[in-house]
């Protein structure tokens, strides 16, 4: 019997080895809750952060053990460190094999957001539905079935 549960556990951890990361950045623990719950059930897996330092933080350790985020998802207004100080922080210290990943930006600011250059925007409140198609999309992972 232990033999089988073992075999299972393997499966697992070979499983979430092969989900693409989405790392998110927000500093509102209800949203980061929601995020990677819905993350991790469809095939992703959730990094969630507080702030843009906290990512930065997160980047800097995964890098050299060849984790890289598929997508990030940024809030743009939070304490500690915002999401435009982190996109500038972020690029300016990049030196990873790979391009930075694509970034969606999570406001409530209904401005323009051109100048971020981030890949897309949500604005919120957002729909579900809305940030798993962008995700499909811009990952290029098959839609799931909800």
């Amino acid at each position: 019997m232990q033999l089988i549960q073992n075999s299972t556990t393997f499966e697992e951890e070979e499983k979430k080895a092969k989900r693409s990361i989405v790392l998110v950045i927000d500093n509102h623990p209800v949203i980061l809750d929601m995020l990677s719950y819905m993350l991790y059930f469809q095939g992703y897996q959730p990094a969630c952060t507080a702030n843009g330092q906290e990512a930065l933080t997160w980047i800097m350790n995964a890098l050299p053990m060849g984790r890289y985020p598929a997508v990030i998802l940024l809030d743009l207004y939070m304490p500690v460190m915002d999401g435009a100080s982190f996109l500038s922080r972020l690029r300016a210290y990049w030196n990873a094999s790979v391009p930075i990943p694509p970034i969606i930006l999570l406001t409530v600011d209904k401005s323009n957001h051109d100048h971020l250059a981030c890949s897309d925007v949500l604005f919120k409140p957002f729909h579900i539905h809305d940030l798993r198609e962008r995700l499909d999309r811009i990952i290029g992972k098959e839609s799931a079935v909800w």
